[in-house]
């Protein structure tokens, strides 16, 4: 009798042990994901580590090359390969999807060239937290 109560009493702990440790879980990702210019991943950062990066507004689109003004003012060379995860809205979208005038976020290695081969680029749109870092 004893051993069946102690089998439920490890079941109850058990689950209650299972609900905490999901709970805390989803607490840690919904406030690593809701500071502004955070990813929409928290571990992205770990997934692109030694990357470089730029914050600024598409300036100039020519063939496999996005040049951006950065918010000192200078200019930055992005070259996009098959590779480059483009997204806006969390969506995957196109080269020809970005417009001249748009905040883009990009994470890359440096190239040869003196620019960045980016890995990832997010077109933030208004509203975006990420978007009033750039200011």
């Amino acid at each position: 009798m004893k051993s069946k109560w102690l089998r439920y009493g490890l079941i109850i702990a058990g689950s209650v042990l299972a609900l905490v440790v999901v709970f805390g879980a989803g607490i840690f990702v919904g406030r690593a994901t809701s500071r502004p210019g955070s990813p929409p991943f928290p571990f992205v950062p770990l997934l692109l580590k030694g990357s470089h990066g730029a914050v600024g507004t598409v300036s100039q689109i020519d063939a496999q090359t996005i040049t951006v003004e950065l918010r000192d003012g200078l200019s930055q060379v992005i070259l996009v390969d098959s590779q480059t995860h483009l997204e806006k809205n969390r969506q995957r979208i196109t080269l020809t999807d970005i417009k001249i005038g748009d905040q883009l976020q990009v994470v890359g290695s440096p190239a040869d060239q003196g620019g960045i081969t980016a890995k990832w680029i997010r077109v933030m749109v208004k509203g975006s937290p990420a978007r009033d870092v750039s200011k």
